[in-house]
């Protein structure tokens, strides 16, 4: 899940202050990621992201996020383990949250065993509702609208929003990016539809090149045996897969694939 938890993070610097506040409902004057902690033990992830938050009277407040995008019982050890080597080195005021993704029945705001009662945030991306956002959130929260609920009738929509915003034109990159691989959770065809359309900002995101390695390229491959033409020229402008492999994936014959390819060609 390594592409999520990098699309996470790219999010996050770009926008951490707005997520923060709409998720939290927390005052933010500024913010900044704080320094990873030294590897030493095993259970420092990729998804962790210590933000260090002060509000309009200068108070402190440690905030150790995490974006979970699979639910498994060892989350919330995690989370204390590495909330309070955090505590150790900084004599702040923490709040431990998790965003988690993918629906789970088993996900819970609380660990306790004989010793040690844990309460932390537990937000439910995938049980908020995509509409409310699109209307009332902040933009910074768009990304992720492709797993709320409802939220393949509000992508297009979603996707608007961000691209005609104000923003820097590198924060729209991001956010782009990030909602093209947080899609590929639930979808083939929308983020290669996204990255169709939006390919000449996208490009300029640090995300990007996790697409065209490894982000969303098995979904895609899983997702496209329909074989129609439409996702034949999408995957070609996304220029993962060899005319080959999208030949074999939509039963599309390589002669066709390659007429498709001129074609896009010759609009450039």
């Amino acid at each position: 899940m390594q592409q999520y938890d990098i699309a996470a993070k790219v999010l996050i610097d770009s926008c951490r202050d707005d997520i923060i506040r709409f998720l939290l409902d927390l005052p933010v004057h500024q913010s900044r990621l704080m320094e990873p902690l030294p590897q030493e033990t095993v259970s420092l992830k990729r998804g962790d992201y210590p933000v260090l938050v002060t509000d309009h009277e200068g108070r402190e407040q440690l905030i150790v996020l995490e974006v979970q995008t699979e639910w498994n019982r060892t989350v919330p050890l995690h989370l204390l383990d590495y909330r309070i080597r955090y505590l150790i080195k900084h004599d702040v005021e923490a709040l431990t949250c998790v965003l988690l993704l993918r629906s789970s029945g088993s996900a819970t705001d609380i660990y306790e065993d004989r010793e040690v009662r844990f309460r932390y945030r537990l937000v439910r991306i995938y049980e908020m509702d995509a509409l409310a956002v699109v209307l009332e959130g902040p933009i910074c929260m768009l990304p992720f609208v492709p797993l709320m609920k409802g939220g393949a009738d509000c992508f297009d929509e979603a996707e608007g929003i961000i691209y005609g915003s104000e923003r820097e034109r590198p924060v729209k990159a991001d956010m782009l990016t990030s909602m093209a691989i947080f899609s590929g959770l639930i979808s083939a065809e929308i983020p290669a539809r996204l990255i169709a359309r939006r390919k000449d900002i996208m490009m300029e995101s640090a995300a990007y090149d996790i697409i065209k390695r490894e982000g969303i390229k098995e979904g895609i491959k899983e997702g496209i045996k329909e074989g129609k033409k439409e996702t034949a020229k999408n995957l070609l402008l996304l220029g993962v897969l060899t005319e080959e492999q999208i030949a074999q994936a939509t039963g599309i014959p390589i002669e066709e694939v390659r007429r498709l390819k001129e074609n896009i060609e010759g609009l450039d």
